[in-house]
């Protein structure tokens, strides 16, 4: 309810911003340079996209993760406060300017820790227990292990080439760090779900070994007991019919 009534006020208060910009300019070009030259408008504005960012990745998670559990919530918050601190704290060390790039760059990396985080604890729970349903588990996670390692390289590769352009000491380069152990941190969860598949395989294989196995002593332990009725008297037509269906199945 309060979600709904933020999304709400956040909405009208930009579509308000936005007709009264358009009102006072008698251009769609006006408008938008006196949206930026006021601070309460961007900020309005800001707001929304990140509103509009939230809802956006809400769904895709719900899409290739679907709902969380109550202990994976608790873990991302505790660890999405940790993160939030530890950046802000090392945006310290570095100058540079806080503006929308920023923010935009700060979003991305949160993104980027948190869906690592979900990856690793959907593994671990791979490792501990099956899943309800193997199949729509497996092509959820294997996407979004896909998607993770994707993103983390492709930020690094924007990173990298951005001080390699303008080689000085400034944020960029905590972000360039950041999302190169974000990279390695993807790359080896996605390496322990190929192992934790492929050891799921090998027991499958070892268990359907193990049950042809048992299959074949329980009809050799059949036909031998047949056989040792048939020695003690005559065969009967039935016998000989179930020895043949047996030796067939």
């Amino acid at each position: 309810m309060r979600l709904a009534v933020y999304a709400g006020a956040s909405v009208a208060l930009a579509t308000g911003v936005f007709l009264k910009a358009l009102h006072q300019r008698a251009n769609f070009y006006s408008a938008c340079v006196y949206l930026s030259q006021s601070s309460a408008n961007l900020m309005i504005l800001t707001n929304l996209c990140l509103l509009a960012t939230g809802f956006i990745l809400f769904w895709l998670q719900r899409l290739l993760y679907g709902p969380l559990r109550p202990i994976e919530t608790e873990q991302l918050y505790e660890r999405a406060w940790f993160a939030v601190t530890e950046t802000c704290l090392a945006m310290t060390i570095f100058r540079g300017e806080l503006g929308g790039w920023f923010l935009v760059m700060f979003i991305s990396l949160l993104v980027g820790k948190v869906w690592g985080w979900i990856g690793e604890g959907r593994v671990e729970y791979l490792e501990q227990q099956p899943p309800a349903n193997p199949r729509l588990f497996h092509t959820r996670l294997a996407v979004s292990l896909v998607l993770s390692v994707l993103f983390n390289a492709f930020m690094l590769r924007y990173c990298v080439n951005t001080v390699i352009r303008q080689p000085r000491p400034d944020m960029m380069v905590m972000f360039g760090f950041e999302f190169a152990i974000l990279t390695l941190l993807s790359a080896s969860t996605t390496a322990r779900y190929g192992i934790a598949l492929a050891e799921i395989y090998v027991t499958r294989q070892q268990l359907k070994a193990k049950m042809d196995e048992r299959r074949a002593e329980i009809r050799e332990a059949r036909l031998e007991a047949i056989r040792e009725h048939a020695r003690a008297g005559e065969s009967s037509p039935r016998q000989i019919s179930l020895v043949r269906t047996i030796l067939t199945s």
